[in-house]
């Protein structure tokens, strides 16, 4: 088998059931895998994304997603992003799903482990229509299904981005090979059809995450393989097979990223967290040296897929900044072993080659050598990658089994070998899928493992901590976390911590570290009113509120709780001010209704008191504060003066 420029010499093809059961073992390797996910909850980005996302709800306009970016309505952004990413057909699928199959976590992840072992019989179809090897398209879907790389993607449900452009990518993929091999005698339409159907399915790709556009090498590379001849002679003889596709998909890319600037254009992007990736402020030589050892750990990781964890942040990958540091040496070693590997697999006209060079090539654009990412180093973006490594492995385990075929028992021993290691890569994704059952599962886990340097993986312990009313063990967490990278988010967690704890004076100063780093951020400057004001400093508590509103002029919890400060410090004018612009930016408000009621009632004004409690019963309140607003418009009701009618004439 060559699956190259020479076609293998009486190749049969196989009965479609062969392919069938392939694709069975395939599904049952992938639910066995990952099936456990189902009874998990929101994890990290899950509950911003999906969980408390408005977007992302079943009620969302499906229409209306197409025109919002990735992030909208999630976070408080309303400084910026790091990253714009537009995503709509990936936000498209939670309302979907959420519409069709029920709110809640069970039915996002059911979606996952599909689309995952969906994604792994388009790897079977593609591999097994280029080579027409049943054997080597089996392994390779049953690598690529069981690998436990991609956990990540698969437990958490914001991994259904990458899931989407894989489904893309692979799927335009097998219909630009079935072009390929399509004779050219054939009609022009059919030509135009295979052409056409890989663009919709590429573009797809596209509206789901920016990574399909792996399949341009993956697609350039399979092409080389399928072309006889050398040289430039192969390359014209490429190019005459794939021009349609080429033109296709090239016009679905182009109308992608015009729709992607549109609408960037109307969002702000602020330059890259130092915290969340170093390698964007350091000089080229230390990003390309540093690039070298992320490229190789994510070779090694396809073959050692351990420890996983969910971050890698400041630290947790130090930056190379001397030549003498023995990870560049040792990853220099990796890439020099992979790279003859690559030639040795080319020259003898072996498959491999192509998975070997495109999942070098896809983990080298996200090594930072090009431009710098939002992240270090992360897992989930291997996930298309991978494609080529079980490609690579699946050519190997063959190569293996056709080296035993004049030994019966030396053919059973490797069938056997092969049939453990694909086993024990299945039952360790299970036990890793386990690890994302909850957000701090998730993250206790990582630290677990050794990633001690992660200054989120600190960070984030110590707000689950938090969340789970483990207050000492999350103050511990988070001043962890400021050791190794004193930041004005850690210091607000902190604040907070404190706060939950009693210690009034500790959350103070926390919170005035938070402001003093990072002045322009207003729910740092919010937090620390709130803790001067519960400790009594009524006067700076208004002073951080007023700075805060000169940041977002228009949030109305801002003005109302400045003027339950103006309103303890006896400023009933400026407490009826700030109520006042409060239920302007949100009128349906019945608690701020009633307090305006009365300040008004405490002003002598008793018919604009009665017009607030009116308003505030209007707002539906519950039924404690019904209760009261009906007794205070008894009261003055009691209160009016009566007077006579006079008589009629």
């Amino acid at each position: 088998m060559t699956g190259t420029d020479r076609p293998t010499a009486h190749q049969k093809k196989a009965p479609v059931w062969v392919v069938f059961l392939w694709g069975l073992l395939i599904g049952v390797l992938g639910w066995y895998s990952f099936e456990r996910t189902l009874t998990h909850d929101y994890v990290i980005d899950d509950v911003g994304i999906v969980e408390r996302n408005p977007n992302a709800a079943a009620t969302a306009s499906l229409p209306a997603l197409f025109q919002k970016h990735y992030w909208q309505d999630t976070f408080s952004t309303e400084r910026g992003h790091r990253n714009f990413h537009y995503r709509p057909l990936t936000i498209a699928s939670y309302v979907l799903v959420a519409r069709s199959l029920g709110n809640g976590p069970v039915p996002q992840h059911l979606v996952n482990v599909a689309l995952h072992i969906i994604v792994s019989w388009l790897m079977l179809w593609v591999v097994y229509a280029w080579l027409q090897d049943t054997l080597v398209a089996g392994l390779a879907g049953v690598v690529f299904v069981t690998h436990p790389l991609h956990t990540e993607v698969i437990a958490m449900i914001v991994g259904r981005a990458e899931l989407l452009a894989a489904l893309g990518a692979l799927s335009a993929l097998g219909l630009a090979v079935a072009a390929l091999k399509l004779p050219p005698e054939r009609s022009v339409w059919q030509h135009w059809l295979l052409a056409g159907g890989a663009a919709l399915c590429l573009f797809a790709g596209w509206l789901a995450k920016e990574s399909s556009v792996l399949f341009f090498p993956l697609w350039l590379l399979i092409g080389w393989a399928c072309v006889p001849g050398t040289g430039w002679q192969r390359l014209g003889a490429l190019a005459k097979r794939g021009w349609r596709t080429g033109i296709a998909c090239t016009v679905s890319t182009a109308f992608f990223w015009y729709l992607h600037q549109r609408i960037q254009s109307g969002v702000q992007i602020v330059p890259i967290d130092f915290a969340m990736n170093p390698l964007a402020y350091a000089g080229r030589w230390e990003r390309w040296a540093t690039g070298l050892v992320l490229l190789a750990k994510y070779l090694v990781m396809h073959l050692w897929p351990f420890p996983l964890q969910v971050d890698y942040s400041f630290d947790s990958i130090p930056l190379v900044t001397t030549w003498r540091d023995v990870r560049l040496w040792s990853a220099t070693g990796v890439l020099a072993a992979a790279g003859s590997l690559l030639v040795v697999s080319y020259r003898r006209r072996s498959p491999a080659w192509v998975g070997l060079a495109f999942l070098l090539g896809s983990a080298a654009l996200f090594s930072h050598f090009i431009r710098p990412f939002g992240f270090v180093f992360a897992e989930r973006v291997m996930y298309l990658p991978s494609v080529g490594y079980a490609l690579a492995a699946a050519v190997g385990f063959r190569a293996l089994w056709n080296g035993t075929a004049s030994r019966p028992w030396a053919r059973w021993l490797a069938a056997g070998a092969i049939a453990l290691l694909i086993g024990q890569s299945a039952w360790q994704t299970r036990q890793e899928s386990v690890f994302y059952r909850d957000s701090l599962t998730a993250v206790a886990r990582s630290l677990a493992t050794g990633n001690q340097r992660s200054v989120w993986l600190w960070q984030a312990y110590g707000t689950e901590l938090l969340n789970a009313g483990r207050l000492d063990e999350a103050v511990a967490a988070l001043e962890r976390a400021h050791a190794i990278l004193p930041l004005a988010e850690t210091c607000a967690i902190l604040a907070k911590a404190h706060l939950a704890l009693g210690n009034s004076d500790a959350a103070r100063e926390a919170a005035q570290e938070a402001v003093t780093r990072d002045p322009t951020w207003m729910p740092y400057r919010e937090l620390f009113g709130v803790i001067l004001f519960e400790v009594g400093q009524l006067d700076a508590a208004a002073t951080q509120f007023e700075a805060a509103l000169t940041l977002v002029p228009e949030d109305a919890k801002l003005h109302a709780q400045l003027a339950v400060i103006r309103q303890r410090q006896g400023q009933t004018s400026q407490a009826i001010r700030h109520y006042e612009l409060a239920l302007r930016f949100q009128p349906d408000e019945p608690r701020w209704w009633a307090a305006l009621g009365r300040l008004h009632l405490a002003a002598g004004n008793p018919e604009r008191a009665r017009f607030c409690y009116r308003q505030a019963l209007e707002g539906h309140p519950d039924p404690a504060l019904r209760d009261a607003v009906e007794q205070q418009l008894k009261d003055l009701d009691a209160q009016r003066p009566t007077f006579s009618s006079p008589l009629p004439h």
